[in-house]
């Protein structure tokens, strides 16, 4: 098993995924840092961010700016996590290379769960490098340390290993291209449902709303992940000092739909990993069960 998730990781470098992968990531940092470096001219640094209504704005600008930048690079996430896995099984049958490795002493248990171990190794070190990254641009321009930053990045990895599950499962029983649409289609849903959670939240009157969105959270906890990363970082922030306006401000009302005004308790947090841990399992039965 673990000879096939270093197979796995070795492979994904050779196939250049990583190497494509980090082209784009590199692209979309040089703009995001750009695009802050001119918007951080005007913003008030300061040791002490809730020192002043006017700090405190600014600091609220740097969250709102990260927030932004992680919402984007989750979609960057998303991507490499299903393109990379898409193919894992249904594609090797599809080319003929699947039966070199099944005609081995290797169960059908350790070869997906080695290549699962694999591919999640890759993401997780890019995701991880992908957040510190946007953490440092903050810090060197504005000299805010984000709040919550080691919770948060946790956060930020879980995020991939959800959807990795998701394409793993896919591979198992469909085609490359069925897979494919399907990881992405429910991606999609989850993404949509989230912002009808949080814009029914924020309306505070639309009930049906925000069950919507805690619907396609159980369907798939990605986005759900993502808005607990959310909460963290501005649950975190410094409070406003009593005599300023920060002080009555709801942060989580100035990201608007990309906040967390209807923050996913601790419990989602188990059934995102649970729902790794099952889809996982039902992979592994799933092919088991394939005649190949």
């Amino acid at each position: 098993m673990w000879l096939m998730a270093l197979f796995t990781f070795r492979e994904a470098w050779r196939k250049k995924i990583a190497l494509i992968a980090g082209v784009l990531t590199l692209a979309f940092l040089i703009l995001y840092g750009t695009g802050l470096h001119f918007i951080a001219r005007d913003m008030v640094n300061t040791p002490n961010p809730a020192a002043s209504a006017t700090s405190y704005y600014a600091m609220m600008q740097a969250i709102t700016i990260f927030v932004l930048g992680i919402y984007l690079a989750s979609f960057l996430l998303a991507g490499l996590a299903i393109l990379a896995a898409v193919g894992s099984v249904a594609g090797e049958i599809e080319n003929g290379t699947l039966y070199t490795l099944v005609v081995r002493p290797l169960t059908r248990r350790d070869l997906l769960l080695g290549k699962f171990l694999g591919l999640a190794a890759m993401l997780v070190i890019y995701a991880a490098l992908f957040f510190l990254a946007l953490a440092g641009l903050i810090y060197w321009q504005t000299g805010l340390i984000i709040p919550g930053l080691v919770p948060a990045l946790g956060l930020f990895i879980l995020e991939p290993l959800v959807l990795l599950a998701v394409t793993m499962l896919g591979t198992t029983r469909l085609s490359t291209l069925g897979n494919g649409v399907l990881a992405f289609a429910l991606y999609a849903i989850a993404i949509v449902g989230g912002m009808m959670e949080q814009i029914g939240a924020m309306m505070e009157s639309t009930t049906a709303t925000i069950y919507t969105g805690v619907i396609t959270s159980l369907l798939l906890p990605a986005d759900a992940v993502y808005r607990r990363l959310v909460a963290t970082v501005v649950d975190l922030m410094p409070a406003g000092n009593g005599q300023d306006l920060p002080r009555f401000v709801n942060p989580q009302m100035t990201l608007g739909p990309f906040g967390s005004q209807s923050t996913p308790s601790n419990l989602m947090l188990l059934y995102t990993v649970a729902y790794i841990v099952i889809l996982l399992a039902l992979a592994i039965y799933s092919f088991k069960r394939r005649d190949i």
